[in-house]
């Protein structure tokens, strides 16, 4: 039979061989500068990484947006503006419109009056249009309203006049001055602004 070999028995308490004890401080060193350069690194160098690698596009891009946004609405605001004067000025001019309309004058007019004149013994006739500008705001409601009265008025003072009278132009001043008068003593002193024969023809 084979002796049996004696198990060698490890003292667990016994110091580590010399050299590793000797390598043990070194080790230590390593460590700790791995640790420390690390930490270093990442507080200096991580930033400018992260920033090549675009990790702070995203706020880069919230800013663009926000920017946008304010454009738009800084555009659409000065549109509002440009719609607002636009509308404005178009308002203004109406109204200028409605002003020079209310204040231009009113013609009343009265076409193709047709009469024989004095002693003309029915052979000749008159053919006239008369324009009256009115004084009052009021004259061209009564004018329209009583036409056939103002109509004989018309005739009637212009029926007494002769051929001869009716040709002459240089009467022609006086017989408007006449008719506005009689005028004016039916309807109201100032009725009548002025008067104009726009059409006057002696056949």
């Amino acid at each position: 039979m084979a002796a049996h070999e004696p198990t060698p028995v490890v003292d667990e308490g016994a110091a580590p061989p010399a050299g590793l004890k000797a390598k043990l401080p070194l080790i230590a060193l390593v460590a700790v500068g791995l640790a420390v350069g690390g930490g270093t690194g990442a507080s200096f160098i991580g930033p400018i990484v992260a920033k090549k690698m675009g990790r702070s596009a995203p706020a880069h891009a919230e800013s663009g947006v926000a920017d946008s946004s304010g454009e738009h609405a800084a555009s659409g605001a000065k549109g509002g503006e440009k719609a607002g004067e636009k509308a404005a000025g178009k308002e203004g001019e109406k109204a200028g419109e409605k002003g020079k309309d209310s204040s231009a004058p009113s013609i009343h007019l009265l076409e193709n009056l047709v009469l024989n004149p004095a002693s003309s013994g029915g052979g000749r006739f008159l053919l006239f249009t008369v324009a009256i500008e009115t004084g009052t705001p009021t004259a061209s409601t009564d004018f329209k309203d009583r036409d056939a009265e103002l109509r004989d008025i018309i005739l009637t003072a212009l029926g007494t006049k002769t051929v001869d009278q009716l040709v002459d132009m240089s009467a022609r001043e006086a017989i408007k001055t006449e008719i506005q008068a009689v005028i004016c003593a039916r309807f109201g002193k100032s009725a009548v602004k002025r008067l104009y024969f726009p059409q006057f023809v002696v056949q």
